[in-house]
């Protein structure tokens, strides 16, 4: 549920010089001065999957019988757990926003599918039904009550909608493209079909202007974080080059790094991006098996966090500390000892 088209357009250059950037220089100080604490990890036996970081030291999760679903937040070092929504059907994706204060659900029920926007504590925002075979929500990390909702039938044919949770309405979307990254508040970008499968020229959409503009040709994936935008492109067979950009930066970074067949297309591996430390994680094939990289942007120095991995999503708290790990995020990742723990236990009755 979480695989989407990926990532955007180009980055930053920064000097080099022999010196260790000062932040990283202050970020290692502050973690040699601090213990880590131990995760105290879900013992109650009902979690389905661990759905993301509220903060530093929460997560959610949902647990779910066949007629009902609900919410929860965790404090991992804590171990106490809070109620925040309950609701008939299912959950079928938790996404939190950039700023960890609000939520959005997509909750399946009698064939439909609704979106439901929460704040922090569990309070009811937004809610709208669809009649429709699958949906895909991009939420607008720099207005989070700006929806793209796009509507699939069963043979794939598509709506597309731009959603104003704030005021309560929606509209159709003046580009009819499923898989859309919101840029700005007022921007959008796309990848169009191109001459093959693979790859396409990539666009971005103004929704003032009402213009949409092309900005790189033979892309094959985009993302967008708070402060970042991240295009690929195909190196080779193999490999791909990733593009590095920036809000207000002149230049790009770019990275070659490998990537894999997925549903027969070429596609990154398994990633997410440590906003405060410009730092990028993903995954290279070792042998038989898989590592855990971590790609300093800046000085463009990789440092091998995991060996003999398994390729699953990852997704880095925000202080950049620990990584949710597995495709139900049932393990943590300590990326200062390289330590992975179990944050849901099996065959657990009780507490």
């Amino acid at each position: 549920m979480r695989f989407v088209y990926f990532i955007l357009l180009s980055a930053l250059m920064f000097s080099l010089s022999a010196c260790e950037p000062s932040h990283q220089q202050q970020k290692q100080a502050s973690a040699s001065d601090k213990t880590e604490k131990d995760i105290i990890p879900l013992k109650n036996g009902k979690a389905d999957e661990v759905e993301g970081w509220l903060n530093d030291h929460t997560i959610l999760y949902t647990a779910s019988d066949p007629t009902n679903s609900e919410l929860f937040a965790y404090d991992l070092f804590k171990g106490k757990a809070q109620k925040l929504y309950e609701t008939e059907g299912q959950m079928v994706d938790v996404q939190i926003n950039e700023n960890r204060h609000m939520i959005l659900l997509q909750i399946t029920h009698s064939q439909r599918t609704a979106i439901v926007l929460l704040d922090q504590n569990g309070k009811k925002l937004y809610d709208k039904n669809y009649e429709t075979y699958e949906l895909e929500a991009a939420w607008n990390q720099y207005n989070p009550y700006q929806i793209m909702v796009t509507v699939f039938t069963q043979d794939w044919d598509f709506d597309t909608y731009v959603v104003d949770a704030k005021k309560g309405h929606s509209k159709e979307s003046p580009i009819q493209v499923p898989f859309i990254h919101w840029t700005s508040a007022d921007t959008f970008e796309y990848i169009k079909n191109g001459k093959n499968n693979d790859t396409g020229p990539l666009y971005t959409y103004d929704l003032n202007t009402k213009r949409e503009k092309k900005q790189l040709d033979d892309v094959l994936a985009i993302d967008s974080f708070q402060n970042m935008r991240l295009a690929v492109k195909s190196a080779s067979d193999e490999n791909g080059t990733f593009i590095f950009q920036w809000p207000g930066a002149d230049s790009s970074v770019t990275y070659e790094l490998p990537l894999q067949t997925k549903y027969s297309s070429l596609s990154p591996m398994e990633y997410d991006y440590d906003e405060s430390g410009r730092l990028f994680y993903t995954f290279t094939q070792s042998g038989g098996a898989y590592k855990l990289i971590e790609v300093d942007l800046e000085s463009k120095k990789k440092r091998d966090i995991l060996d003999s991995a398994e390729m699953e999503p990852i997704q880095i708290s925000p202080n950049g500390q620990f990584a949710l790990y597995g495709y139900q995020f049932d393990r943590i990742i300590s990326l200062k000892t390289h330590k992975v723990e179990p944050i849901i236990t099996e065959n657990v009755k009780g507490d």
